[in-house]
């Protein structure tokens, strides 16, 4: 073998290594490698008093969303049986998009869907940004130990949602 064709041969494996390592970080679900969250503390839609998540205190899911955002309309429901249904045992905060959104309009989403779990108020996007940014609606599932063990990012059916809040509820 010639030396190009021998660097050439070794530049692909060290690709093919880095892409192997890459797929073990995600998957093509759409759901993230484990990462730590990191605080956050905004003020909620309703008291504009400023909140800080607890991720100790139980599992959390956050759920990012803008109120025009057509998936995130037709979550919202699911997302409110959810709350329901797991609220004792996890935490459901609702992070809003607001650098993108009109606070009116996120005042009557959460009303229309009668979201009664924490609406919290992302004013700049910093928070939307450090959790990647990647579409909405965005749900991001944290253990006790603040580590983003699973995420979902675009609109799913309940069974999978209840599925993802199963499985936190496991590995919690």
């Amino acid at each position: 073998m010639k030396r190009g064709e021998k660097i050439l041969n070794i530049s692909i494996a060290i690709l093919a290594v880095g892409f192997i390592c890459y797929i073990g970080l995600t998957n093509w679900n759409g759901k993230a490698a484990t990462v730590q969250a990191s605080q956050i503390q905004l003020p909620e839609l309703r008291t504009n008093e400023a909140v800080t998540v607890d991720f100790a205190e139980k599992p959390t899911v956050i759920s990012l969303f803008t109120s025009w955002c057509t998936y995130c309309n037709e979550d919202a429901p699911k997302m409110a049986a959810l709350h329901e249904k797991y609220k004792d045992r996890i935490n459901l905060i609702g992070i809003n998009i607001t650098n993108r959104d009109d606070l009116s309009e996120v005042r009557a989403y959460a009303e229309r869907h009668a979201l009664a779990y924490p609406i919290l108020l992302d004013l700049k996007g910093d928070v939307y940004a450090r959790y990647g940014g990647d579409g909405f609606p965005a749900l991001y599932f944290v253990n006790t130990e603040g580590k983003v063990t699973d995420s979902i990012i675009g609109s799913t059916d309940l069974e999978t949602l209840d599925s993802s809040f199963r499985k936190l509820l496991k590995n919690g």
